[in-house]
């Protein structure tokens, strides 16, 4: 049996990270690659990924993916835009994603109507994971929730410290507001980041509490800005006395009145932020999330990511790319998942089996 044959959407860090993952993969080949940016039309995906060529030409031609033969997309853009996966899943492609799409149902029927009528018509799979949202508050809270007698919290909290993050000044300032007044923040909120991100959340509150059976009143979503007294910098951004240095988003499952299902971000750029928030000693070096049951029994499960944990130190370095590599091996490793189910149809955490790292130890 030959492999899988593969087309990957987008370039940017985890794009790269699939590119590098399946040029050397025993299961997955890459055979087409769509991009975006003009610039880079014509060029190698493996230029694109700072390895060595592929043989795989880049376009940014719709028409051409869809002519080619192949099994699925991995399709990591900024946001799950339905002009293009739609017609991917038309064609007989299976599509994994990262950006959205982890639970449709939230999102209404016409979303689920048109993915539902899509991957009929193309006799495909469509499932949306990564990391966060995704594995750390579905997968692993449900898990857990297997080993308790009863429960009466699960909160999931992520924890970053901007200090070590490499991103962009577009997402740290334009998006986070990080180095910016408090009014100028409230005054311009930026739709990617007050209106998407609560979707792509709150998706995976309504997926867990559908998976445990747990009927929600509402889901509420509460983004806080803080400020920093003193300022300061990270790589990207300077942060000017008074402007904001840290971002804590929640958002909440709630069942008569009562907190049930929390998801807490905690994203900060100073250590003067008040109560409440860390310091640089706080959180390990290498924690990133943690995930606490409130229950009989109580369980907490602390999740870390590192180059490696045997730093004489006991200081393993922390690095953005780690969640990068996480988020987009989560979605290729659906790839033969997707490709072995009977039914067309959309597909999450919650009816598809435990899946694995096929051929990761070799």
């Amino acid at each position: 049996m030959g492999k899988i044959r593969v087309i990957q959407y987008a370039s940017g860090t985890t794009g790269k990270i699939a590119i590098r993952a399946m040029a050397n993969h025993p299961e997955l080949e890459l055979v087409g690659m769509l991009v975006h940016s003009a610039e880079k039309v014509g060029l190698d995906a493996g230029e694109l990924a700072g390895i060595g060529n592929l043989g795989v030409t880049a376009t940014d031609s719709l028409e051409e993916i869809l002519a080619i033969e192949a099994d699925a997309v991995s399709f990591m853009g900024l946001w799950p835009d339905l002009d293009l996966v739609c017609p991917m899943l038309e064609s007989g492609k299976h599509v994994v994603l990262t950006p959205g799409l982890l639970y449709p149902k939230y999102l209404g029927d016409e979303v689920v109507e048109r993915l539902e009528a899509a991957c009929k018509k193309g006799n495909t799979c469509v499932f949306g994971g990564g990391i966060s949202p995704g594995f750390v508050q579905c997968v692993a809270p449900i898990a857990m929730s297997n080993l308790a007698l009863g429960i009466n919290k699960i909160t999931v909290e992520e924890f970053v410290d901007f200090h070590d993050v490499g991103e962009s000044p577009e997402l740290i300032r334009d998006m986070l507001g990080i180095g910016r007044t408090l009014e100028d923040v409230k005054a311009n909120k930026h739709p990617w980041f007050d209106e998407m991100m609560p979707d792509f959340f709150n998706q995976t509150v309504a997926l867990t509490a559908d998976a445990l059976k747990l009927e929600l009143d509402e889901i509420r979503a509460d983004i806080e800005h803080f400020v920093s007294p003193g300022g300061g910098r990270i790589d990207s951004v300077e942060i000017p006395p008074g402007t904001v240095g840290g971002v804590r988003s929640t958002f909440t499952g709630v069942v008569d009145g009562q907190d049930r299902l929390i998801v807490r971000l905690n994203w900060w750029c100073t250590y003067d932020l008040g109560d409440g928030w860390f310091s640089a000693d706080d959180i390990s070096n290498s924690t990133q999330w943690r995930i606490t049951v409130d229950g009989e029994p109580s369980m907490r499960l602390t999740f870390e990511q590192a180059d490696h944990f045997n730093d004489p130190t006991g200081n393993p370095r922390k690095s953005t790319e780690h969640s990068f590599i996480i988020t987009a091996m989560n979605v290729l490793h659906a790839i033969p998942y997707l490709c072995q189910e009977k039914s067309p149809g959309i597909k999450h955490y919650g009816n598809l089996p435990l899946m694995a790292g096929r051929y990761t130890i070799r």
